[in-house]
């Protein structure tokens, strides 16, 4: 009999094509590198995630794909992206492979879980703020309601937890300029959210004020990024 690993060698382009194709339905990656960019590198990227999972279950090591997974963060954070997408492009894979027949509890979908598991930063304000992610997110939206149809507001919630995880990965890398590029590049793509009178400004002035005093560095970047666009417009 077949290990998971050669079957899942065998299936690779599948799962890795599975896996991606849901990303490309968000405008952000059309967006922000263009039709043509965007699907090749996705595409690249899926099958090496792959790749990497093929590895971690020949060695029967979740570390492999752990290491891969930080190593990868590093790498897409410098081009634009965050934890939040890493993070999404690993559940893709969880749910193709659960569609081919190993879901939670065998070890392909395992070692997916592990490598999910070590985009959590280990300490510090980074990681203070991915703990906090999805309550400050409902909060903040709780609070911009007026502006929300009741469809909208799942929705505003994701895209505030898209915005905390760059701020993390810009705290963990303590590389203001990671969050200020990506807002001075992102108030141009907000109207494609389709949030109506919602605007990004909004959006991070209510982010910053729900961070409050629990996560003053968070806070303090936030507001530096917010000043860096404001003096672009100058």
């Amino acid at each position: 009999m077949e290990t998971p690993s050669r079957q899942l060698a065998a299936r690779a382009d599948v799962i890795a094509q599975a896996s991606v194709e849901p990303m490309y339905q968000d405008p952000f990656w059309e967006a922000r590198y263009g039709p043509e960019r965007a699907r090749r590198f996705g595409d690249e990227d899926a099958r090496f995630h792959v790749r990497y999972l093929v590895q971690s279950l020949d060695e029967h090591r979740p570390s492999v794909m752990e290491g891969y997974a930080r190593w990868l963060r590093t790498l897409l954070v410098s081009r634009g992206m965050s934890t939040f997408h890493l993070d999404a492009n690993f559940a893709g894979l969880a749910s193709a492979l659960e569609a081919e027949g190993w879901g939670p509890g065998t070890e392909p979908y395992e070692h997916v879980r592990a490598a999910r598991e070590a985009l959590r930063y280990p300490e510090g304000p980074s990681r203070t703020l991915q703990d906090d992610a999805a309550e400050l997110s409902r909060a903040a939206t709780a609070r911009l309601a007026l502006y929300l149809t009741q469809e909208d507001r799942p929705r505003l919630e994701e895209e505030l937890r898209l915005q905390l995880s760059y701020l993390a990965d810009a705290l963990d890398a303590d590389k203001p300029e990671l969050m200020a590029d990506h807002v001075r590049w992102y108030v141009g793509f907000w109207p494609r959210r389709g949030f109506g009178l919602l605007a990004f400004p909004t959006v991070l002035g209510m982010l910053k004020a729900v961070l409050g005093g629990r996560h003053p560095e968070a806070r303090a970047l936030l507001a530096t990024a917010g000043v860096s666009w404001e003096e672009t417009r100058s």
